[in-house]
């Protein structure tokens, strides 16, 4: 394989990417609360990584599609949390502990 000579750079992009947006997974996690998060952002995001990540697997640069995949793995958890929960009120939810 290949080796591109400044993969590293997308590499750590896609840490700093991967660490920034993990806060907001987590909060959705906790929060259940994705009122803030409308449609048109969820689908322009998922549209951008899906194409990150055709450019990473046609330029074989895995610091591309890697944290692209990981990330619409987040966006697609979102969605389910949107689309499940967005009708409740944060006081009907009920937490297993």
């Amino acid at each position: 394989m290949e080796y591109k000579k400044y993969q590293w750079i997308a590499i750590i992009s896609g840490l700093f990417t991967i660490l920034g947006f993990s806060h907001l997974v987590f909060n959705v996690y906790y929060t259940k609360k994705t009122s803030h998060l409308t449609f048109i952002w969820l689908f322009l995001v998922i549209s951008a990584q899906t194409l990150l990540i055709i450019y990473g697997l046609l330029n074989k640069s895995y610091g591309i599609y890697l944290p692209a995949i990981l990330l619409i793995c987040g966006l697609l958890y979102i969605l389910y949390v949107k689309l499940t929960y967005e009708n409740l009120t944060y006081e009907n939810l009920t937490y297993e502990k």
